[in-house]
């Protein structure tokens, strides 16, 4: 049998590590528990950082650029994930606020939470891919979107009208490196 090169042979290296991870990772049948970190930012180029406890979106240049938030993500299934920052000691939930929704950070450790808990469902979202853009809707509050408003140093919040101009709801999601 003649080896696969180029192209063919990383991906199946990779597939590879993603099976031992993945089973390694899986004690009982559990979900996956690798964390992994990402860059994110709008389509209008704002970044993610973090401003008295709250997180928000601007642009970041020069020395503020270490102020950039990367996005920690764990899996729970090929769509829906967990979302925090700070190393996964902050994560991203979507609480009821009156009649509203509201998108907050909490206290919690990321590859604590499970996919099956009730109660960890408002740390979930769900990834829908675009071509090169990607959206994040609450598993616990259908129908709303992480976003963040056209001006920027303004928090990020949710929305349930993905479709309006004064909100973006695509952003660029990429593998931190």
């Amino acid at each position: 049998m003649e080896m696969c090169r180029g192209p063919c042979s990383h991906l199946i290296s990779l597939l590879l590590f993603l099976l031992h991870s993945e089973a390694a990772c899986r004690p009982l049948g559990r979900r996956p528990c690798r964390m992994q970190a990402f860059r994110i930012w709008d389509i209008n180029q704002k970044t993610f950082y973090l401003r008295n406890n709250q997180l928000v979106a601007g642009y970041l240049q020069g020395p503020n650029i270490k102020l950039e938030e990367k996005i920690d993500m764990v899996p729970i299934d090929p769509h829906a994930m967990f979302l925090g920052i700070r190393g996964g000691k902050l994560c991203l939930s979507c609480v009821k606020s009156g009649d509203d929704m509201r998108l907050q950070l909490e206290a919690v450790n990321i590859t604590n939470l499970s996919g099956t808990k009730e109660q960890d469902k408002r740390f979930s979202f769900i990834r829908s891919d675009n071509g090169p853009t990607t959206s994040f809707e609450s598993a616990a509050c259908p129908g709303w979107f992480i976003c963040t408003a056209l001006e920027a140093d303004q928090p990020v919040s949710l929305t349930n009208r993905p479709e309006d101009t004064l909100v973006v709801t695509k952003f660029y999601f990429q593998e931190d490196q």
